[in-house]
């Protein structure tokens, strides 16, 4: 098929439910669907759509279908992915993808929640450069906690959880931090905004214009909880840090704010894709 009707092709079977896989090529196993590719198709074109509707791409080889494909990119959303390669015929080859991943409740309960996010999104990307946490702690003026500096140095940060949820990176939080540093009061109106006693330093929003900020209580970062702000301006305290917080947004069907978890059967993050000028 033309590349405009296999991309509506993918479209469907990326939304479908599960168990809709199924593959008419003789002798592949299942667990995928291979989308037949019209002769001279426009590669490049077929990349940048694809990048536009899912991000990425994803470039790594984890979860592709085992076939004897040499796969150069593949895209994540929910609990599949879309892989493109060239047969050992030269033809290009497009298949969709049910994704091998664990369900958060199968986790082992003394998995540092940093690990869980890698676990239940399947990445697998190589990390990107580690900030100069020393150059960034000087200039907020304070020690950040722990589990925050590996969600970047694992993630990168410059992305999205499940399209939704944006951990900002250093940059971005020094400059949202410094941008409420003038208000009397921070969103929620019941803490001042940092560097106040108790101040709050915003770490992290969503789609819905929700905001997440950590409660600067005592020395120790590690112990600082997390104030969650929603749409209307309502605050909510969590006893817990960054990675426990996104690790919950994502996959609590309960949650007391936003959830992905209602929405989508698999996890996922996708680095933003930045245009040249």
């Amino acid at each position: 098929m033309d590349g405009e009707r296999l991309l509506g092709a993918v479209a469907r079977w990326m939304d479908m439910g599960p168990g809709a896989l199924a593959c008419d090529e003789p002798g592949h196993p299942g667990g995928h669907a291979c989308l037949p590719v019209s002769v001279g198709v426009d590669v490049n074109g077929l990349v940048k759509a694809l990048t536009e509707r899912y991000a990425g791409p994803f470039t790594h080889a984890r979860g592709l279908p085992p076939l004897q494909v040499g796969w150069t990119h593949s895209w994540v959303w929910d609990a599949r992915s879309v892989a493109l390669g060239e047969g050992p015929d030269g033809r290009v080859v497009v298949a969709v993808t049910e994704r091998d991943i664990p369900r958060p409740d199968e986790l082992p309960a003394d998995m540092p929640w940093t690990d869980r996010l890698v676990a239940i999104t399947s990445w697998a990307a190589p990390p990107g450069p580690v900030p100069d946490w020393a150059a960034v702690e000087s200039r907020l003026g304070t020690p950040l906690p722990s589990d925050y500096k590996r969600l970047v140095e694992t993630f990168g940060c410059d992305g999205l959880f499940d399209e939704f949820f944006q951990v900002f990176t250093p940059e971005e939080l020094i400059w949202h931090t410094e941008f409420h540093a003038g208000d009397k009061w921070a969103p929620g109106d019941e803490h001042p905004p940092f560097p106040a006693p108790g101040g709050l330093i915003p770490w992290s929003n969503n789609e819905h214009h929700e905001t997440f900020f950590w409660i600067t209580e005592g020395p120790d970062p590690d112990g600082w909880p997390v104030y969650a702000v929603d749409s209307l301006g309502k605050g909510f305290r969590f006893g817990c840090t960054a990675a426990e917080f996104l690790f919950r947004q994502l996959t609590d069907p309960g949650f007391p704010l936003t959830t992905t978890a209602d929405h989508f059967r698999g996890h996922w993050f996708a680095r933003f894709v930045r245009r040249e000028s």
